[in-house]
């Protein structure tokens, strides 16, 4: 497995679009972070006593789909350039692959949305202070925020994975990640209303927060029960997601 994951490793850091990607993720941060969160603030926006739990939330939900980029990429650049035979080549097990990749993924997609957690309410507080503003005393849920956070993110990054490989074809994958969250399930609440909350990326949100009033307008569900709601969803795709890389062949 250590040759799996080192091989994984090796192909993240040596894909050019993987530093694109945290180049742009960067950029956005600081922007959204320092200036739309901190130092453009409104008057009713300093007025809030969870505005910087809000940025954060709102920061996680939006940049973690780059993290879902990064695992999506990683699997269907091998089919796009004809490279999945070498790397199954280097292990006797279609298994340990997948697993490695699942792995990797799942460990970058906790570190970055770690630092995104951590940077977006410094980010924002430094704005709203270097633009002379006055931040109301905050009530800031360091434990929520990081569970939550870093489960969102990590969600993203192997819903993006699953996507791939199920997938396999590049561009169809891009397009699925960015239409289906909000577009498809957007246009499937009209007939579910409240049920809404109990699909995949409904419930994610659900767990991070960012729904809150869609969810108290139906049926309430908790952050864990949305969790286990997703987490079904996800163990789902992984198990059709695991036959198929098992018996399609590389090319």
């Amino acid at each position: 497995m250590i040759n799996e994951l080192k091989a994984e490793l090796k192909k993240i850091f040596t894909i050019r679009s993987t530093y694109i990607i945290f180049a742009i993720m960067l950029i956005l941060l600081v922007f959204f972070g320092f200036y739309v969160g901190g130092w453009h603030s409104q008057k009713i926006d300093l007025l809030d006593p969870t505005r910087l739990y809000r940025i954060t939330q709102q920061a996680t939900s939006f940049l973690s789909i780059f993290t879902a980029l990064i695992g999506l990429l990683l699997i269907t650049h091998e089919f796009r350039y004809n490279l999945a035979s070498y790397s199954l080549s280097l292990s006797r097990s279609r298994s340990k692959v997948l697993a490695a990749k699942i792995i990797v993924i799942s460990v970058l997609a906790l570190v970055v949305t770690g630092i995104l957690v951590v940077a977006a309410p410094l980010l924002a507080d430094w704005g709203i202070h270097a633009n002379h503003l006055k931040l109301v005393p905050q009530h800031y849920y360091y434990w929520g925020i990081a569970w939550k956070g870093l489960i969102y993110g990590w969600g993203y990054g192997m819903a993006g994975l699953v996507i791939g490989t199920l997938l396999r074809n590049q561009i169809g994958a891009i397009i699925t990640l960015f239409i289906v969250p909000h577009t498809v399930e957007g246009l499937l609440s009209i007939w579910l209303k409240n049920n809404t909350v109990y699909l995949p990326f409904t419930s994610l949100d659900t767990v991070l927060g960012v729904n809150e009033s869609a969810a108290n307008s139906g049926p309430i569900i908790t952050p864990v029960h949305a969790l286990l709601v997703f987490l079904a969803y996800l163990v789902g795709a992984w198990i059709i997601a695991w036959y198929l890389f098992m018996r399609r062949d590389a090319a």
